[in-house]
């Protein structure tokens, strides 16, 4: 029977600190939106006409709207450019691991095969960690390159092609350093603070303003729901996790396959709706908490699903004779 009960205790501890990791991390919105607007609709009843002066009301709620409209809508649009920017490097590095796994087709088998391992590991350490933390994964960066490096060229071929991965290394390191820096340009406690006090405010005022009518209460409780779905979309962007599926799991999904090698998803993405992978894929659970990394333990399983055409490519003439 203790038995039992710690289970049932250590499962209700996991759903709610899986819950809380969901609101904090912006994904979820419809329940988060529906509480506030519910609770500004029923403060809003329960005020009724028990208020201030109205004149006063307005004007308080005039500028605690206008303040919050105009921080909210530049940190928007400052989050929106800094995504962008990461996404966009991310791709460019995401390219030229590509490339330097096609480019070593002219080298040997045993040099092939070592580059490809290595960035096969390269990506899953930058999958492990949170975007907001690329610089965790320059370790297996560094090993990559050192192998890149360390390559032999014994043709004319061969040398020409190396001069290329020597080049393709030093412009990933590049986009490192440009990621690292923009992924550190989160939002301070001090901004979320700052907004987070004028929101708060302004659902007060609008709690207040419609004077205990049911059609207020009612455009109360909408405009609370969709200033509180604003802030979770400030979240994701804070986040680096607006639109992640199609410019980040989906092409490094398609990289993966192009090496041929099963795609890497960490169960909690796939969980929380993030990405939901088909086919084949390496699904890794983290036992311990973040950012310990050394006891993961992945596992291959099948989601069924028809793999688009263009992720089962394999480019690489090396793979496909690995394959065969």
């Amino acid at each position: 029977m203790p038995n039992g009960t710690e289970s049932m205790t250590t499962g209700l501890s996991q759903a709610l600190r899986s819950k809380w990791a969901s609101f904090a991390g912006g994904e979820s919105v419809l329940w988060p939106s529906t509480f506030a607007g519910v609770a500004v609709g029923v403060a809003s009843l329960l005020v009724g006409p028990k208020r201030g002066d109205i004149r006063v009301d307005v004007a308080l709620a005039s500028m605690a709207a206008f303040l919050f409209g105009v921080l909210l809508a530049f940190t928007i649009v400052r989050t929106r450019e800094r995504l962008a920017l990461v996404q966009g490097l991310v791709a460019e590095g995401d390219s030229a691991l590509l490339s330097i796994h096609q480019m070593t087709a002219v080298f040997g088998e045993a040099d092939r095969y070592r580059i490809r391992d290595l960035i096969d590991r390269h990506l899953t350490d930058q999958i492990d960690y949170r975007l907001a933390d690329y610089h965790l994964a320059t370790p297996s960066y560094l090993e990559l390159t050192d192998a890149v490096h360390a390559l032999n060229p014994e043709t004319r071929q061969q040398d020409a092609v190396y001069k290329e991965l020597v080049s393709l290394c030093i412009n990933t390191c590049s986009y490192r350093a440009l990621i690292e820096a923009a992924t550190g340009q989160a939002m301070s406690p001090v901004e979320w603070t700052g907004l987070l006090l004028l929101l708060m405010l302004l659902l007060g005022l609008i709690a207040v303003l419609p004077g205990g009518t049911v059609l207020g209460a009612l455009v109360a409780a909408v405009f609370a729901a969709s200033l509180a779905t604003l802030m979770i979309l400030l979240r994701k962007l804070d986040l680096l996790r607006w639109h992640e599926r199609v410019t980040i799991w989906e092409p490094t999904t398609r990289l993966f396959r192009s090496m041929g090698r099963d795609p890497y998803v960490p169960r909690e993405v796939m969980d929380s709706g993030r990405y939901q992978p088909t086919g084949q894929v390496r699904v890794v659970d983290y036992p311990d908490p973040y950012p310990l990394r050394a006891n993961k333990i992945v596992t291959v399983e099948d989601f069924g699903g028809q793999v688009p055409a263009s992720d089962r490519a394999v480019p690489s003439a090396a793979v496909r004779r690995e394959d065969a």
